[in-house]
């Protein structure tokens, strides 16, 4: 009996597959979340370089104005959830001694910066006497499956523009 069990060989595939199982749900799923966390991040640049276009096109903006602006950026974040986004767009202005600060801000789910705030621009691109719009987008994402394992993932994008109407945007209370 034990020779003839040692012969047979109809439920070995079954055996394999039971071994192999968990290890391709595991790749499964790590993969998915990492493709969705991708698309997540790809969404949060999008959304801080379409708050700063939006701003930049501007010669003078409103407080409503700028909340029209942070409204757009949550239909960018579709289908990811906004309320887990900061987000932030401001005016930094650069005096004759190189000197950058907060002029104005105005924030989505956040504090604003504050006004008179200094700001630190990048040597590259910072020149006396210019005004810059920046914006910043801070996501907790959550993943879909498995977030007890892996848990939230901060991810963050900034993006600094020039105004592109005139010289500095205007905030018209």
């Amino acid at each position: 009996m034990i020779a003839r069990l040692a012969r047979e060989t109809r439920g070995v595939s079954a055996v394999e597959f039971a071994f192999v199982l968990p290890f391709l749900v595991l790749l499964f799923v790590g993969g998915y979340q990492l493709s969705d966390a991708i698309s997540a991040y790809r969404k949060v640049t999008v959304a801080t370089k379409t708050v700063a276009d939006l701003t930049s096109q501007y010669t003078s903006v409103t407080n409503g104005e700028l909340d029209q602006i942070l409204a757009a950026s949550q239909q960018v974040m579709a289908p990811y959830k906004v309320s887990n986004a900061k987000i932030t767009v401001s005016q930094v202005s650069i005096d004759n001694n190189g000197n950058a600060m907060i002029s104005w801000s105005r924030a989505l789910n956040t504090p604003e910066m504050t006004v008179g705030t200094a700001f630190t621009v990048p040597a590259t691109i910072k020149q006396n006497n210019t005004s810059l719009i920046v914006a910043t987008i801070t996501y907790s994402y959550v993943p879909v499956v498995a977030s007890g394992m892996f848990g939230t993932i901060p991810m963050r994008d900034d993006i600094i523009m020039s105004p592109r109407a005139s010289s500095s945007v205007k905030k018209i209370s």
